[in-house]
């Protein structure tokens, strides 16, 4: 049955903000801060890229008139859209069609709502049903783009795991477990959904995965040779992304490195202390950070790296980086807390990152 419910078209105010340019004082790159509009400015989650897919905008949140809003930045023109309006809107939870550049989904309160970026039109998809009592996270769009894949806790032991039909708002159920669940998000190009054990640290066995008709919900390990975990038993893997164009997996191993895996579980990991990673869409390079402020470039195949950004804590301490690159790998996007919190864009292509061989080091 078609979604009878309405649709509406938002007024997009088009403004020029407070951007400025600082060069790194230890990389010497220069770092484009997209001024906040209000307090709370922050990227998206870094499941997939924050830009829309022809590329044109990078997608955050930010308050406006006090209300968390979702904004669109160009960095051809510098110009920078306000693309809702309203109460509810969990600004920070959307997520850009990773094929459609003009749609954008995100939750208003236990509905998801697409947006128009170009015409500023939002329909209401569906709600997330009962039961429920709260839980609910950012979606991510199946490998057909027919259904965006979503959770809810349902009573204070049970999390639901679901996919809502983006045409019809028809939910159905994929899986139901008794234990929180975070980090859903479902393969770019397999009818499979990642999820985690959400503990906030160590869990006996934190990463999952489960096929999107509910069939063989597994444990997914990112090696078959139980001698390389640290930890036996027990896992701290997070901050967990699919790359776009391999269908690899990129998560954290707490103190340990970057694992870059296969949707079997299979891969390998790259040693050091860093904190988020997202791969580029091609996965040739990572881009990851850590808990000391630095922002580093790595390729992947070789795990040579080259410093990009310092200092992205020393104004803001809360500031989380989740550093992505855009669809082609020729920016990346990051929180930053050099000064302020703000929103950061390091153009690699203009700067000369990837011409010269010499940064692999």
């Amino acid at each position: 049955m078609p979604n009878t419910l309405a649709t509406t078209t938002l007024i997009l105010s088009l403004t020029l903000l407070n951007a400025q340019t600082y060069k790194d004082p230890k990389t010497s790159l220069d770092i484009l801060e997209i001024a906040p509009p209000g307090a709370g400015t922050t990227n998206l989650y870094y499941h997939f890229s924050n830009f829309t897919a022809d590329n044109r905008y990078a997608i955050f949140a930010s308050t406006a008139a006090g209300q968390a809003q979702i904004f669109a930045y160009e960095p051809a023109t510098g110009k920078t859209r306000q693309l809702t309006q309203g109460a509810g809107v969990a600004a920070a939870a959307a997520c850009p069609h990773p094929r459609n550049p003009q749609l954008v989904y995100y939750p208003r309160g236990a509905a998801i709502e697409e947006l128009n970026v170009s015409t500023g039109a939002v329909r209401r998809v569906g709600e997330i049903p009962q039961p429920r009592v709260g839980g609910t996270q950012q979606p991510s769009l199946s490998h057909d783009s027919k259904s965006l894949a979503l959770v809810k806790q349902r009573d204070p032991a049970n999390w639901e795991i679901g996919l809502m039909d983006i045409a019809t708002g028809a939910w159905r159920t994929v899986a139901v477990v008794g234990f929180r669940v975070g980090h859903v998000q479902h393969h770019p190009s397999l009818p499979l959904i990642f999820y985690v054990w959400e503990t906030g640290g160590y869990a006996p066995q934190r990463t999952w995965v489960v096929n999107d008709d509910g069939t063989a919900n597994r444990p997914f390990y990112y090696t078959t040779d139980p001698k390389e975990w640290i930890t036996p038993l027990k896992e701290w893997v997070t901050h967990e992304s699919w790359v776009a164009g391999t269908g690899q997996i990129t998560m954290i191993v707490d103190k340990v490195g970057i694992v870059v895996a296969g949707p079997d579980g299979k891969g390998h990991l790259l040693p050091g202390q860093y904190w988020h990673v997202h791969a580029s869409e091609d996965g040739r390079f990572l881009v990851a950070d850590d808990s000391g402020g630095n922002i580093w470039l790595i390729e992947a195949a070789t795990d040579s790296r080259r410093l990009l950004v310092t200092g992205y804590r020393d104004g803001v301490r809360a500031v989380h980086a989740h550093a992505s690159f855009d669809r082609t790998g020729r920016y990346v996007f990051f929180n930053n807390g050099h000064t302020r919190q703000t929103v950061a864009l390091i153009d690699l292509q203009q700067q000369g990152v990837y011409s010269k061989p010499s940064w692999l080091r």
